[in-house]
C-alpha cells in the first residue's frame, strides 16, 4: 500500500504508516489539481492539511484512491 502525506503532516504519521508496512511519500507544499492528480498514481491513501483541494476531478483522477484523511480542523477543502 503507498500514502501520500502532503502539507507537513506531523513525522509521527510517516513513522505509524511506514511501521505498518506502507511505502510513504511526504510533500511539504499542497498541490494544485492537477499535480494532485499525477502525484495520486498507485496512491491508496491521502493526508492532506487544510491548503490542499480535493476536488471531485481529483478523486475520479485517482480510481486506486481508497481514503483521505484530513490532518486539520474541517473539511471543506474535500468534495464529499
Amino acid at each position: 500500500m503507498k500514502a501520500l502525506l502532503l502539507e507537513n503532516i506531523h513525522p509521527d504519521a510517516e513513522r505509524v504508516l511506514t511501521s505498518r508496512g506502507f511505502e510513504v511519500e511526504t510533500r511539504s507544499t499542497a498541490l494544485a489539481p492537477d499535480e494532485l492528480i499525477e502525484a495520486l498514481d498507485g496512491v491508496q491513501y491521502l493526508g492532506i492539511r487544510s491548503t490542499t483541494d480535493v476536488t471531485a476531478e481529483v478523486i475520479a483522477g485517482a480510481p486506486q484512491l481508497r481514503a483521505i484523511g484530513a490532518f486539520c480542523i474541517g473539511t471543506n477543502q474535500i468534495d464529499l
